[in-house]
């Protein structure tokens, strides 16, 4: 007896009705020839449900290796300890891994990933075929991953050798382990797609995250025109710097080469650099293109553990502004220090443009979540050095006030008399000025006071001490002039 194929009989069934829709006169309907057609549209609308519907009739207890395969085979990822699979055509056809884990080769150790309901994306092409199945995509949701120094790694060889269907994950967190397994950075991702663009013939990674506490964008772009050369730009929010990114590959050095340009405080930045053995080397004095910018920085970071040691010369800028815009920003940092960013940043302003300081160097360090300001100084026109300490934030009447102790070392006493005008029947043998400064950030005035001239000096017995415990404000340069005068009025 002759087996009944049920498949042979269904897909001739169709094939005759489709026959009957192209061939089919329109010019004269009839209510009978409505109802056929309507017959034949539920039919087609049924055959599509059954059709999307037939993988969810596999034998999914053996198909887990099977599909492991072609995972790797398309992703160049290794999922293991499948467990759970179930189908759904909602909102497109899909397989539902309910528990797995994600390599990142099939020799690694130690996981990637731990995924709880991974969704592999179908083609609607041979969806009745187990074995021909074709996968579009992978999406990952709200998953934690694990990052190291070998993860990254392989990482860097996926993105450079592998070519992959779309990866995409979202809701997610990245934790970066240091050599003991200990985490040391985690950075939320909103948004991940890694893909590659075939007609462009580009490679393309997109993150969409937080790092620092500070939300960013980020698009990495290899294009296979010019293998060796990558591109990536970065956009952090708040403050808001973008960093568009070059590198090449040297082989003979065993070392990348880069040209990062830096957008920040409506200046633009262009610097050169190299990357070798997790360290970062920065400068922008050997490029010859950027001798004129107002910004120049040179210096190093390490990458494991986290640590920088970064020059910042700002020259011919406006000092009363970047003071402002700096304060403002260091105190918005105040309470989202991540503790393991840690380092030295010498914040230097040259030739400015002020009547009465020349230059100033401002020693940054940020150190286990806090943020320091020692051993920062002005130097006063051809008068002395004014030395910073003991930094604090105050909030007063909804207004934000930055205080700090200050010493004025009095380098030549001639030219401070002459610039603040005192008269020779009112002058001391002057070496050191003690006092308080408060700057008011929001509308930049000052307040001087806790006023003390050679004061704790031991070097000269001679000196005459004065204190003088009133505050001052102080609005202008010709203000501090006239303060200056009156107080040494009242010494003699």
């Amino acid at each position: 007896m002759k087996k009944f194929n049920i498949k042979k009989h269904y897909n001739n069934f169709i094939k005759q009705y489709y026959a009957k829709i192209i061939n089919y006169n329109y010019g004269n309907y009839t209510k009978y020839d409505y109802r056929e057609i309507f017959i034949l549209a539920i039919i087609v609308l049924f055959s599509c449900i059954i059709y999307l519907s037939l993988p969810a009739f596999y034998n999914y207890e053996s198909f887990d290796k099977e599909l492991r395969n072609k995972i790797y085979k398309d992703f160049k990822v290794d999922i293991k300890n499948i467990k759970g699979i179930t189908y759904s055509i909602i909102p497109r056809p899909h397989l539902l891994i309910e528990t797995s884990n994600l390599f990142l080769t099939t020799d690694s150790e130690k996981e990637f990933a731990k995924i709880n309901n991974l969704k592999v994306f179908l083609s609607l092409v041979n969806l009745h075929n187990k074995e021909k199945i074709n996968i579009k995509e992978i999406k990952i949701n709200k998953a934690n991953f694990y990052l190291n120094n070998t993860i990254l790694k392989n990482f860097h060889k996926h993105f450079h050798t592998n070519i992959i269907k779309p990866i995409k994950i979202n809701n997610s967190i990245f934790f970066y382990l240091d050599k003991n397994d200990v985490v040391t950075t985690i950075s939320p991702i909103k948004k991940l797609k890694y893909f590659i663009d075939i007609k462009k013939r580009k490679k393309i990674l997109n993150i969409s995250g937080n790092l620092f506490d500070t939300d960013y964008n980020f698009q990495w772009k290899k294009d296979y025109s010019t293998p060796k050369i990558l591109k990536s730009n970065l956009d952090f929010k708040n403050p808001n710097i973008k960093i568009i990114n070059q590198i090449e590959k040297d082989n003979e050095n065993n070392m990348f080469k880069g040209v990062s340009k830096t957008k920040f405080l409506n200046n633009e930045l262009n610097i050169i650099y190299s990357y070798k053995e997790n360290k970062i080397e920065v400068g922008t004095k050997n490029n010859k293109s950027n001798i004129n910018d107002k910004i120049q920085i040179n210096g190093d970071i390490d990458l494991n553990p986290f640590f920088f040691n970064l020059n910042l010369d700002l020259l011919d800028m406006d000092f009363n502004l970047i003071t402002q815009k700096l304060f403002s920003y260091l105190y918005s940092l105040k309470n989202s220090i991540h503790p393991n960013f840690n380092g030295n940043l010498i914040f230097k302003i040259s030739d400015l443009n002020n009547k009465l300081f020349e230059n100033a160097v401002f020693n940054i360090k940020f150190i286990e979540k806090q943020i320091k300001l020692d051993q920062s100084k002005v130097n006063l026109l051809k008068i002395g050095i004014i030395n910073f300490s003991n930094f604090e934030y105050i909030e007063k009447d909804n207004k934000l006030f930055l205080k700090s102790s200050m010493v004025l070392e009095v380098n030549d006493q001639e030219q401070f008399y002459k610039r603040f005008q005192i008269s020779k029947k009112n002058r001391i043998n002057l070496k050191k000025i003690n006092f308080d400064l408060e700057k008011n950030i929001d509308d930049n005035i000052y307040f001087i006071s806790n006023i003390k001239y050679n004061f704790d000096d031991k070097s000269q017995k001679d000196n005459k001490v004065v204190s003088e415990l009133k505050t001052y404000q102080i609005n202008n340069i010709q203000q501090l002039t006239q303060i200056i005068k009156k107080n040494f009025n009242k010494i003699n």
